[in-house]
């Protein structure tokens, strides 16, 4: 033990077999179960196309989740002079922690930016989008961890090829800001064809 009592000298040694922290991916499905035990105010993510999730554990209890989607739209439009294809971005669908656990929100935001988002198996990505929904959040989470605030979006009433009209109370209606977060070609991994 060192003079300060450290239990991470040579002489500690460790009974768990679980990290105490770790991030793996989570069957959609279970995502969908934390997003409802979680109360997240939109829900499962129930796209019908691309998504991948992911959960942040402490000592092996899940406490932070995020769930990777194709966008929903053909193009993302960052403003009026630059818009991306679906294919060249990946989105933030869903980002939620476990009630009384939401200092964990921006290290999973963090992992899944860094390291998550750039795992899509579908395309490589040139952008994370992320939108926030103005009544609910304004995305300060995004602001603090570095993202560009693209634009903020006309009120959204639903209605389109994968979802259902929306009533002025849904949760999904109304302004949301677009946040994106580049990344530079150099430092991408390179895909890889199977």
């Amino acid at each position: 033990m060192t003079d300060h009592g450290h239990p991470l000298d040579d002489e500690y040694v460790g009974t768990s077999l679980l990290p105490i922290l770790g991030v793996e991916q989570l069957p959609n499905h279970e995502a969908d179960a934390l997003l409802t035990s979680w109360g997240h105010y939109l829900g499962p993510c129930a796209r019908p196309f691309g998504k991948q999730s992911f959960v942040l554990h402490i000592d092996g209890r899940p406490v932070s989740m995020a769930t990777s989607a194709s966008t929903v739209s053909a193009t993302v439009r960052l403003n009026d002079d630059e818009t991306l294809a679906r294919n060249e971005v990946v989105e933030l669908a869903r980002l939620c922690s476990a009630p009384g656990a939401s200092d964990w929100t921006r290290v999973m935001l963090r992992a899944w930016r860094n390291l998550l988002a750039l795992s899509w198996p579908h395309w490589q990505v040139r952008a994370a989008v992320a939108y926030s929904q103005n009544a609910h959040h304004p995305g300060h989470v995004y602001r603090t961890d570095g993202w560009t605030k693209a634009r903020e979006t006309k009120p959204s009433g639903g209605g389109g090829q994968w979802s259902g009209k929306r009533a002025e109370g849904h949760a999904a209606h109304g302004v949301k800001t677009l946040w994106v977060w580049r990344y530079e070609q150099s430092t991408l991994p390179a895909k890889t064809t199977p």
